[in-house]
Protein backbone atom coordinates (compact mmCIF):
# COMPACT_ATOMS: atom_id res chain seq x y z
CA UNK A 1 0.00 0.00 0.00
CA UNK A 2 1.40 3.63 -1.21
CA UNK A 3 1.91 6.14 1.62
CA UNK A 4 -0.76 8.08 0.04
CA UNK A 5 -3.48 5.01 0.15
CA UNK A 6 -2.40 4.39 3.25
CA UNK A 7 -3.11 8.24 4.71
CA UNK A 8 -6.55 8.19 3.21
CA UNK A 9 -7.29 4.53 4.67
CA UNK A 10 -6.66 6.24 8.01
CA UNK A 11 -8.63 9.19 7.63
CA UNK A 12 -11.88 6.86 6.15
CA UNK A 13 -11.09 4.75 9.63
CA UNK A 14 -11.25 7.74 11.91
CA UNK A 15 -14.20 9.16 10.38
CA UNK A 16 -16.11 5.41 10.41
CA UNK A 17 -15.08 5.53 14.40
CA UNK A 18 -16.24 9.20 15.09
CA UNK A 19 -19.41 8.48 13.34
CA UNK A 20 -19.79 5.18 15.17
CA UNK A 21 -19.16 6.77 18.39
CA UNK A 22 -21.61 9.56 17.45
CA UNK A 23 -24.91 7.23 17.07
CA UNK A 24 -24.05 5.75 20.78
CA UNK A 25 -24.28 9.12 22.01
CA UNK A 26 -27.17 11.05 20.44
CA UNK A 27 -29.60 8.36 20.05
CA UNK A 28 -31.76 6.85 22.41
CA UNK A 29 -30.12 3.71 24.42
CA UNK A 30 -32.62 1.62 23.20
CA UNK A 31 -32.60 2.28 19.51
CA UNK A 32 -31.37 -0.96 18.45
CA UNK A 33 -33.83 -2.90 20.67
CA UNK A 34 -35.56 -4.95 18.78
CA UNK A 35 -39.02 -3.22 20.49
CA UNK A 36 -38.30 -0.67 17.75
CA UNK A 37 -38.07 -2.33 15.15
CA UNK A 38 -41.04 -1.62 12.83
CA UNK A 39 -42.48 -5.45 11.78
CA UNK A 40 -44.51 -5.31 8.96
CA UNK A 41 -47.72 -7.73 9.57
CA UNK A 42 -49.41 -10.21 6.78
CA UNK A 43 -52.84 -9.24 6.33
CA UNK A 44 -54.90 -12.30 5.72
CA UNK A 45 -58.13 -12.17 3.71
CA UNK A 46 -59.97 -15.15 4.58
CA UNK A 47 -62.27 -16.34 1.08
CA UNK A 48 -65.22 -18.26 3.00
CA UNK A 49 -69.47 -18.03 1.82
CA UNK A 50 -68.27 -17.66 -1.83
CA UNK A 51 -71.58 -18.13 -3.59
CA UNK A 52 -74.03 -18.47 -0.30
CA UNK A 53 -74.98 -14.70 -0.33
CA UNK A 54 -71.89 -13.01 -0.30
CA UNK A 55 -69.95 -10.90 -2.50
CA UNK A 56 -66.69 -9.53 -3.39
CA UNK A 57 -67.38 -6.09 -2.37
CA UNK A 58 -68.01 -7.91 1.02
CA UNK A 59 -64.74 -8.68 1.62
CA UNK A 60 -63.74 -7.41 5.11
CA UNK A 61 -59.59 -7.15 6.02
CA UNK A 62 -59.42 -10.27 8.93
CA UNK A 63 -56.06 -9.23 10.75
CA UNK A 64 -58.60 -7.74 12.98
CA UNK A 65 -60.11 -10.96 14.47
CA UNK A 66 -56.68 -12.79 14.59
CA UNK A 67 -54.33 -12.16 18.05
CA UNK A 68 -51.75 -11.09 14.76
CA UNK A 69 -49.23 -9.71 16.95
CA UNK A 70 -47.59 -9.30 20.75
CA UNK A 71 -49.57 -6.52 23.47
CA UNK A 72 -47.45 -3.07 22.56
CA UNK A 73 -47.65 -2.36 26.62
CA UNK A 74 -46.63 -4.56 29.76
CA UNK A 75 -48.56 -6.20 32.20
CA UNK A 76 -48.69 -7.01 35.82
CA UNK A 77 -48.43 -10.27 37.18
CA UNK A 78 -52.04 -10.30 38.52
CA UNK A 79 -52.77 -9.39 34.62
CA UNK A 80 -53.39 -12.37 32.25
CA UNK A 81 -53.45 -11.26 28.07
CA UNK A 82 -56.50 -13.23 26.99
CA UNK A 83 -56.95 -12.30 23.41
CA UNK A 84 -55.96 -9.08 20.96
CA UNK A 85 -56.88 -6.81 18.05
CA UNK A 86 -54.58 -5.18 15.94
CA UNK A 87 -55.98 -2.43 13.27
CA UNK A 88 -56.32 1.29 12.90
CA UNK A 89 -58.94 2.43 15.21
CA UNK A 90 -58.33 5.71 14.56
CA UNK A 91 -58.18 6.20 10.66
CA UNK A 92 -54.79 8.21 11.28
CA UNK A 93 -52.41 4.86 9.57
CA UNK A 94 -51.18 4.00 12.75
CA UNK A 95 -52.46 0.86 14.40
CA UNK A 96 -53.90 0.63 17.68
CA UNK A 97 -54.74 -2.43 20.00
CA UNK A 98 -57.68 -3.65 22.13
CA UNK A 99 -56.69 -6.30 24.65
CA UNK A 100 -58.54 -8.58 26.72
CA UNK A 101 -57.05 -9.48 29.92
CA UNK A 102 -58.07 -10.52 33.42
CA UNK A 103 -56.57 -11.48 37.06
CA UNK A 104 -55.89 -15.46 36.26
CA UNK A 105 -55.84 -15.34 40.75
CA UNK A 106 -59.82 -14.71 40.80
CA UNK A 107 -61.82 -17.06 39.27
CA UNK A 108 -64.79 -15.34 38.54
CA UNK A 109 -63.78 -11.80 37.75
CA UNK A 110 -64.82 -9.70 34.78
CA UNK A 111 -62.64 -9.63 31.36
CA UNK A 112 -61.38 -6.38 31.03
CA UNK A 113 -60.74 -4.68 27.31
CA UNK A 114 -57.84 -1.57 27.33
CA UNK A 115 -57.39 0.50 24.56
CA UNK A 116 -53.86 0.91 23.80
CA UNK A 117 -52.88 3.67 21.36
CA UNK A 118 -49.13 5.59 20.47
CA UNK A 119 -48.65 8.79 22.14
CA UNK A 120 -47.29 11.12 19.37
CA UNK A 121 -44.74 13.25 21.45
CA UNK A 122 -43.20 10.15 22.73
CA UNK A 123 -43.77 7.66 20.22
CA UNK A 124 -44.45 5.09 23.42
CA UNK A 125 -48.00 3.20 23.49
CA UNK A 126 -49.55 3.36 26.48
CA UNK A 127 -53.67 2.13 27.53
CA UNK A 128 -55.73 5.16 27.79
CA UNK A 129 -59.38 3.53 28.16
CA UNK A 130 -60.21 0.41 30.14
CA UNK A 131 -63.62 -1.16 30.60
CA UNK A 132 -64.97 -4.99 31.92
CA UNK A 133 -67.19 -6.83 29.87
CA UNK A 134 -69.64 -9.00 31.41
CA UNK A 135 -67.87 -12.31 30.18
CA UNK A 136 -65.54 -14.18 33.14
CA UNK A 137 -64.63 -17.14 31.36
CA UNK A 138 -61.44 -16.68 29.49
CA UNK A 139 -61.40 -19.76 27.09
CA UNK A 140 -65.52 -18.63 26.14
CA UNK A 141 -64.03 -15.25 24.90
CA UNK A 142 -64.80 -14.45 21.16
CA UNK A 143 -63.34 -11.24 20.66
CA UNK A 144 -63.75 -8.95 17.11
CA UNK A 145 -64.55 -5.54 15.63
CA UNK A 146 -66.75 -4.09 13.34
CA UNK A 147 -69.24 -1.57 11.65
CA UNK A 148 -72.62 -2.48 13.61
CA UNK A 149 -73.98 0.81 13.71
CA UNK A 150 -73.51 1.39 10.15
CA UNK A 151 -71.45 4.80 10.58
CA UNK A 152 -68.74 3.63 9.19
CA UNK A 153 -66.91 3.77 12.41
CA UNK A 154 -65.87 0.54 14.45
CA UNK A 155 -67.78 -1.66 17.27
CA UNK A 156 -65.53 -3.79 19.83
CA UNK A 157 -67.64 -6.86 20.64
CA UNK A 158 -66.55 -9.14 23.37
CA UNK A 159 -69.06 -12.22 23.45
CA UNK A 160 -68.43 -15.04 26.25
CA UNK A 161 -69.92 -16.63 28.98
CA UNK A 162 -69.80 -16.35 32.76
CA UNK A 163 -69.62 -18.53 35.69
CA UNK A 164 -72.99 -18.61 36.11
CA UNK A 165 -73.43 -20.54 32.48
CA UNK A 166 -74.68 -17.18 30.64
CA UNK A 167 -74.18 -16.42 27.75
CA UNK A 168 -72.87 -12.49 27.54
CA UNK A 169 -72.39 -9.84 25.37
CA UNK A 170 -70.75 -6.38 25.70
CA UNK A 171 -70.41 -3.65 22.43
CA UNK A 172 -68.32 -0.84 23.16
CA UNK A 173 -68.33 2.00 20.03
CA UNK A 174 -65.24 3.85 18.83
CA UNK A 175 -66.17 7.45 19.46
CA UNK A 176 -65.45 9.97 17.02
CA UNK A 177 -63.67 12.96 17.71
CA UNK A 178 -64.41 16.37 16.99
CA UNK A 179 -61.53 18.53 16.83
CA UNK A 180 -62.98 20.99 19.39
CA UNK A 181 -60.96 20.28 22.07
CA UNK A 182 -62.52 17.71 23.69
CA UNK A 183 -60.30 14.70 22.91
CA UNK A 184 -58.84 14.41 26.71
CA UNK A 185 -61.96 14.35 28.30
CA UNK A 186 -64.02 12.26 26.01
CA UNK A 187 -63.36 8.59 26.69
CA UNK A 188 -62.16 6.66 23.56
CA UNK A 189 -65.05 3.60 23.44
CA UNK A 190 -68.44 4.20 24.76
CA UNK A 191 -70.46 1.48 26.10
CA UNK A 192 -73.68 0.82 23.80
CA UNK A 193 -75.03 -2.55 24.27
CA UNK A 194 -74.56 -5.19 27.50
CA UNK A 195 -76.80 -8.67 27.27
CA UNK A 196 -76.61 -11.69 29.85
CA UNK A 197 -79.09 -14.43 29.31
CA UNK A 198 -80.02 -18.13 30.14
CA UNK A 199 -79.93 -18.80 26.65
CA UNK A 200 -78.05 -17.77 23.39
CA UNK A 201 -77.41 -14.09 21.42
CA UNK A 202 -77.51 -13.63 18.06
CA UNK A 203 -76.15 -10.45 16.00
CA UNK A 204 -78.76 -10.43 12.82
CA UNK A 205 -77.04 -10.09 9.50
CA UNK A 206 -78.35 -7.03 7.17
CA UNK A 207 -77.04 -7.63 3.44
CA UNK A 208 -74.59 -4.80 2.86
CA UNK A 209 -73.09 -4.28 -0.58
CA UNK A 210 -73.32 -1.99 -3.13
CA UNK A 211 -75.63 -0.24 -1.07
CA UNK A 212 -73.21 -0.07 2.12
CA UNK A 213 -69.99 0.94 0.12
CA UNK A 214 -72.26 3.99 -1.04
CA UNK A 215 -73.26 5.00 2.06
CA UNK A 216 -76.94 3.44 2.74
CA UNK A 217 -75.44 1.92 6.01
CA UNK A 218 -78.01 0.27 7.88
CA UNK A 219 -77.08 -0.87 11.33
CA UNK A 220 -77.29 -4.64 12.42
CA UNK A 221 -79.83 -6.05 15.05
CA UNK A 222 -79.28 -8.15 18.17
CA UNK A 223 -81.50 -10.75 19.54
CA UNK A 224 -81.82 -12.92 22.89
CA UNK A 225 -83.53 -15.82 22.81
CA UNK A 226 -84.17 -16.96 26.35
CA UNK A 227 -86.75 -19.16 28.35
CA UNK A 228 -90.89 -18.17 28.40
CA UNK A 229 -91.45 -18.90 31.97
CA UNK A 230 -95.02 -18.81 31.44
CA UNK A 231 -95.08 -21.71 29.56
CA UNK A 232 -95.20 -25.09 31.27
CA UNK A 233 -93.33 -26.65 27.96
CA UNK A 234 -89.24 -25.93 28.52
CA UNK A 235 -88.76 -26.09 24.96
CA UNK A 236 -90.75 -22.53 24.59
CA UNK A 237 -88.90 -19.60 24.09
CA UNK A 238 -88.86 -15.82 24.02
CA UNK A 239 -87.10 -14.02 20.81
CA UNK A 240 -86.05 -10.43 22.01
CA UNK A 241 -84.62 -7.86 19.08
CA UNK A 242 -83.00 -5.13 20.30
CA UNK A 243 -82.27 -2.17 17.73
CA UNK A 244 -79.64 0.93 17.77
CA UNK A 245 -81.28 4.20 18.59
CA UNK A 246 -79.02 6.92 16.91
CA UNK A 247 -80.96 9.47 19.48
CA UNK A 248 -79.42 8.33 22.22
CA UNK A 249 -76.24 5.94 20.61
CA UNK A 250 -77.80 2.99 22.23
CA UNK A 251 -79.21 -0.41 21.72
CA UNK A 252 -82.94 -0.34 22.82
CA UNK A 253 -85.83 -3.26 22.87
CA UNK A 254 -87.38 -3.46 19.67
CA UNK A 255 -90.27 -6.06 19.40
CA UNK A 256 -91.37 -9.11 21.55
CA UNK A 257 -91.76 -12.77 20.48
CA UNK A 258 -92.51 -15.75 21.65
CA UNK A 259 -91.08 -18.90 19.87
CA UNK A 260 -93.03 -21.76 20.54
CA UNK A 261 -90.87 -25.21 21.12
CA UNK A 262 -92.06 -28.67 19.74
CA UNK A 263 -93.99 -30.48 22.31
CA UNK A 264 -92.14 -33.30 23.99
CA UNK A 265 -92.32 -35.04 26.91
CA UNK A 266 -90.83 -33.14 30.00
CA UNK A 267 -89.27 -35.82 31.52
CA UNK A 268 -86.96 -36.90 28.55
CA UNK A 269 -86.33 -33.29 28.07
CA UNK A 270 -85.02 -32.78 31.73
CA UNK A 271 -82.95 -36.11 31.26
CA UNK A 272 -81.29 -35.00 27.81
CA UNK A 273 -80.14 -30.97 29.46
CA UNK A 274 -79.63 -32.22 33.19
CA UNK A 275 -76.24 -33.86 31.90
CA UNK A 276 -73.68 -32.58 29.77
CA UNK A 277 -72.60 -35.92 28.75
CA UNK A 278 -75.92 -37.28 27.85
CA UNK A 279 -76.87 -34.48 25.57
CA UNK A 280 -73.07 -34.55 24.19
CA UNK A 281 -73.68 -38.62 23.52
CA UNK A 282 -77.22 -37.15 22.12
CA UNK A 283 -75.37 -34.60 19.53
CA UNK A 284 -72.86 -37.23 18.47
CA UNK A 285 -73.05 -37.98 15.08
CA UNK A 286 -74.08 -36.42 11.31
CA UNK A 287 -76.85 -33.87 11.08
CA UNK A 288 -78.49 -32.69 8.03
CA UNK A 289 -80.27 -29.15 7.19
CA UNK A 290 -81.75 -28.39 3.74
CA UNK A 291 -81.71 -24.72 3.29
CA UNK A 292 -84.10 -22.56 1.09
CA UNK A 293 -82.43 -23.24 -2.83
CA UNK A 294 -82.60 -26.62 -2.10
CA UNK A 295 -78.89 -27.71 -1.18
CA UNK A 296 -77.91 -29.60 1.75
CA UNK A 297 -75.32 -29.06 4.31
CA UNK A 298 -74.08 -31.36 7.30
CA UNK A 299 -72.61 -31.05 10.35
CA UNK A 300 -70.95 -33.86 12.17
CA UNK A 301 -69.98 -33.83 15.44
CA UNK A 302 -67.03 -35.77 16.43
CA UNK A 303 -67.55 -35.95 20.13
CA UNK A 304 -64.66 -38.68 20.45
CA UNK A 305 -61.96 -37.03 18.63
CA UNK A 306 -63.11 -33.63 20.07
CA UNK A 307 -64.42 -32.18 16.19
CA UNK A 308 -66.57 -30.50 14.52
CA UNK A 309 -67.20 -30.91 10.77
CA UNK A 310 -68.90 -28.55 8.41
CA UNK A 311 -69.98 -29.94 4.52
CA UNK A 312 -70.99 -28.33 1.75
CA UNK A 313 -70.37 -28.61 -1.76
CA UNK A 314 -67.84 -30.98 -1.45
CA UNK A 315 -66.06 -28.85 1.00
CA UNK A 316 -65.78 -28.81 4.53
CA UNK A 317 -64.77 -26.89 7.42
CA UNK A 318 -63.35 -28.76 10.31
CA UNK A 319 -62.98 -27.46 14.50
CA UNK A 320 -61.72 -28.99 17.19
CA UNK A 321 -63.46 -28.22 20.24
CA UNK A 322 -61.74 -26.11 22.53
CA UNK A 323 -64.32 -26.20 25.14
CA UNK A 324 -68.01 -26.76 25.97
CA UNK A 325 -70.45 -25.62 28.81
CA UNK A 326 -73.89 -27.15 29.53
CA UNK A 327 -76.83 -24.16 28.88
CA UNK A 328 -80.53 -24.26 29.36
CA UNK A 329 -81.22 -25.72 25.86
CA UNK A 330 -78.24 -27.79 25.11
CA UNK A 331 -74.47 -26.56 24.80
CA UNK A 332 -72.60 -23.93 24.10
CA UNK A 333 -69.21 -24.92 22.20
CA UNK A 334 -66.21 -23.25 21.16
CA UNK A 335 -64.90 -24.36 18.59
CA UNK A 336 -60.52 -23.38 16.79
CA UNK A 337 -60.29 -24.08 12.90
CA UNK A 338 -58.27 -26.57 12.39
CA UNK A 339 -56.54 -24.98 8.97
CA UNK A 340 -56.34 -21.35 10.52
CA UNK A 341 -55.83 -22.01 14.08
CA UNK A 342 -56.42 -18.11 14.70
CA UNK A 343 -59.81 -18.50 13.75
CA UNK A 344 -62.51 -19.64 16.51
CA UNK A 345 -66.07 -19.85 16.48
CA UNK A 346 -68.95 -20.21 18.90
CA UNK A 347 -71.54 -22.81 18.39
CA UNK A 348 -75.04 -22.64 20.42
CA UNK A 349 -76.63 -26.36 20.10
CA UNK A 350 -80.20 -26.15 21.58
CA UNK A 351 -82.68 -28.94 21.29
CA UNK A 352 -85.82 -28.75 18.87
CA UNK A 353 -87.09 -32.41 18.86
CA UNK A 354 -85.96 -35.87 19.65
CA UNK A 355 -84.90 -35.39 16.24
CA UNK A 356 -83.52 -32.36 15.48
CA UNK A 357 -81.67 -29.70 16.91
CA UNK A 358 -80.97 -26.15 16.14
CA UNK A 359 -77.85 -24.50 15.88
CA UNK A 360 -76.77 -20.86 15.50
CA UNK A 361 -72.73 -20.90 14.75
CA UNK A 362 -70.71 -17.22 14.46
CA UNK A 363 -67.24 -17.42 13.09
CA UNK A 364 -64.65 -14.73 13.97
CA UNK A 365 -63.32 -14.25 10.73
CA UNK A 366 -66.01 -13.70 7.91
CA UNK A 367 -66.17 -12.79 3.68
CA UNK A 368 -69.72 -10.97 4.70
CA UNK A 369 -69.90 -7.71 6.78
CA UNK A 370 -70.88 -9.06 9.80
CA UNK A 371 -71.24 -12.12 11.81
CA UNK A 372 -74.29 -13.98 10.63
CA UNK A 373 -73.32 -17.84 10.02
CA UNK A 374 -74.63 -19.63 7.07
CA UNK A 375 -74.89 -22.83 9.19
CA UNK A 376 -77.63 -21.47 11.71
CA UNK A 377 -80.68 -23.55 11.50
CA UNK A 378 -82.54 -26.42 12.08
CA UNK A 379 -81.24 -29.91 11.54
CA UNK A 380 -82.33 -33.25 11.51
CA UNK A 381 -80.07 -36.28 12.66
CA UNK A 382 -79.42 -38.65 9.83
CA UNK A 383 -79.53 -41.85 12.05
CA UNK A 384 -82.65 -41.05 14.29
CA UNK A 385 -82.85 -42.41 17.73
CA UNK A 386 -85.85 -44.78 16.80
CA UNK A 387 -83.80 -46.31 13.44
CA UNK A 388 -80.88 -46.52 15.64
CA UNK A 389 -82.40 -48.87 18.08
CA UNK A 390 -84.40 -51.23 15.59
CA UNK A 391 -81.56 -51.80 13.10
CA UNK A 392 -78.02 -53.46 14.21
CA UNK A 393 -75.65 -50.19 13.96
CA UNK A 394 -72.06 -51.13 13.70
CA UNK A 395 -69.74 -50.60 16.53
CA UNK A 396 -67.42 -47.61 15.92
CA UNK A 397 -64.58 -49.66 16.81
CA UNK A 398 -63.31 -52.76 16.01
CA UNK A 399 -60.10 -55.91 16.23
CA UNK A 400 -58.96 -57.22 13.49
CA UNK A 401 -56.66 -57.84 9.86
CA UNK A 402 -57.81 -57.21 6.93
CA UNK A 403 -55.31 -58.39 3.62
CA UNK A 404 -55.36 -58.45 -0.42
CA UNK A 405 -53.26 -58.72 -2.82
CA UNK A 406 -51.56 -54.92 -2.67
CA UNK A 407 -51.95 -54.68 0.97
CA UNK A 408 -54.11 -54.52 4.41
CA UNK A 409 -55.08 -52.59 7.42
CA UNK A 410 -54.71 -53.53 10.88
CA UNK A 411 -57.63 -52.17 12.85
CA UNK A 412 -57.30 -51.56 16.90
CA UNK A 413 -59.87 -51.34 19.59
CA UNK A 414 -58.38 -47.95 20.54
CA UNK A 415 -59.53 -46.32 17.19
CA UNK A 416 -56.16 -46.60 15.45
CA UNK A 417 -55.00 -48.14 12.34
CA UNK A 418 -52.17 -49.40 10.81
CA UNK A 419 -52.62 -49.48 6.69
CA UNK A 420 -49.85 -51.45 4.70
CA UNK A 421 -48.39 -51.46 1.07
CA UNK A 422 -46.77 -54.53 -0.72
CA UNK A 423 -43.29 -53.20 1.12
CA UNK A 424 -44.78 -52.55 4.51
CA UNK A 425 -46.07 -49.95 7.07
CA UNK A 426 -47.41 -46.55 4.73
CA UNK A 427 -49.84 -44.88 6.89
CA UNK A 428 -50.67 -44.69 10.46
CA UNK A 429 -53.81 -42.80 12.18
CA UNK A 430 -57.39 -42.84 13.47
CA UNK A 431 -60.97 -43.93 12.40
CA UNK A 432 -64.72 -44.24 13.00
CA UNK A 433 -66.95 -46.10 11.25
CA UNK A 434 -70.58 -44.60 11.41
CA UNK A 435 -74.16 -44.92 9.43
CA UNK A 436 -75.77 -42.82 7.22
CA UNK A 437 -79.14 -43.31 5.60
CA UNK A 438 -78.97 -47.15 5.97
CA UNK A 439 -75.51 -47.08 4.81
CA UNK A 440 -72.09 -48.10 6.22
CA UNK A 441 -69.13 -45.28 6.03
CA UNK A 442 -65.41 -45.66 7.60
CA UNK A 443 -63.20 -42.60 7.52
CA UNK A 444 -59.71 -43.08 7.56
CA UNK A 445 -57.32 -39.74 9.64
CA UNK A 446 -54.13 -40.23 8.76
CA UNK A 447 -51.80 -38.86 11.21
CA UNK A 448 -48.03 -40.63 10.07
CA UNK A 449 -47.15 -39.63 7.40
CA UNK A 450 -48.54 -35.49 8.18
CA UNK A 451 -49.82 -33.65 5.80
CA UNK A 452 -52.37 -36.78 4.37
CA UNK A 453 -55.90 -36.14 4.03
CA UNK A 454 -58.57 -37.49 5.49
CA UNK A 455 -60.93 -40.19 3.62
CA UNK A 456 -64.34 -41.35 3.43
CA UNK A 457 -65.00 -45.27 2.28
CA UNK A 458 -68.44 -46.76 2.07
CA UNK A 459 -68.41 -50.53 3.52
CA UNK A 460 -70.13 -53.47 2.46
CA UNK A 461 -69.53 -56.13 4.68
CA UNK A 462 -69.93 -60.22 3.80
CA UNK A 463 -68.84 -62.80 6.15
CA UNK A 464 -65.30 -62.87 6.66
CA UNK A 465 -64.89 -59.83 3.91
CA UNK A 466 -64.96 -56.25 3.78
CA UNK A 467 -65.39 -54.54 0.39
CA UNK A 468 -64.14 -50.52 0.38
CA UNK A 469 -65.23 -47.85 -2.00
CA UNK A 470 -63.57 -44.66 -1.68
CA UNK A 471 -66.56 -41.61 -1.97
CA UNK A 472 -67.14 -38.05 -1.26
CA UNK A 473 -69.87 -36.85 0.85
CA UNK A 474 -71.56 -33.25 -0.08
CA UNK A 475 -74.71 -31.76 -1.06
CA UNK A 476 -75.40 -34.02 -4.16
CA UNK A 477 -75.15 -37.11 -1.54
CA UNK A 478 -72.60 -39.83 -1.87
CA UNK A 479 -70.27 -39.86 -4.81
CA UNK A 480 -67.96 -42.88 -5.44
CA UNK A 481 -64.74 -41.61 -6.52
CA UNK A 482 -62.40 -45.32 -6.93
CA UNK A 483 -63.26 -48.99 -7.89
CA UNK A 484 -63.92 -50.80 -4.96
CA UNK A 485 -61.03 -53.11 -2.90
CA UNK A 486 -62.17 -56.36 -1.30
CA UNK A 487 -60.40 -57.26 1.72
CA UNK A 488 -60.24 -60.65 3.63
CA UNK A 489 -60.27 -60.83 7.75
CA UNK A 490 -57.31 -62.53 8.52
CA UNK A 491 -55.98 -64.39 11.94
Amino acid sequence: MTRRNFKVFTILVFFLTALGIGALVFLPKDFFSPANREVSQARVVIPQNVGLGGSSSDLVDSQNFEESSAARVSFNENESVISIITRDFDDDSREEQIIAYRNPREMDTPIFLTYVKMDEITGKYSRTWTAPAAATRPNSLILYSEDLVGDGGLCVLASGMNGSGEQTLTVFRKNTRAGNGREEQEEAFGKIAEFIIEGSIAVEEVQRAQDYQQGARASLSISTYGRDYESSNMLDQIETAYAYNPANGLYEQASVVKVPGRQIEQRMVTELLSSPGRFEEFVGGLWSHTMSDGQVQYVHFDIPNSEVIFYINNTEEIFSLQESNPTRYGLHIIGRNSSLTKLRCTINVELESLETIRLRVFQDAYLRTGPGAVWDGSYKKIQTVETAAAEKRPAPYLEGAYRSGDGGIVFSRDGSYDLSGPGGSAQKGKYVFFNMEREEFLELRPSEPEGLPRVTFRINRGGETMTLTRVRIGARGVQELELPVSLAKTG
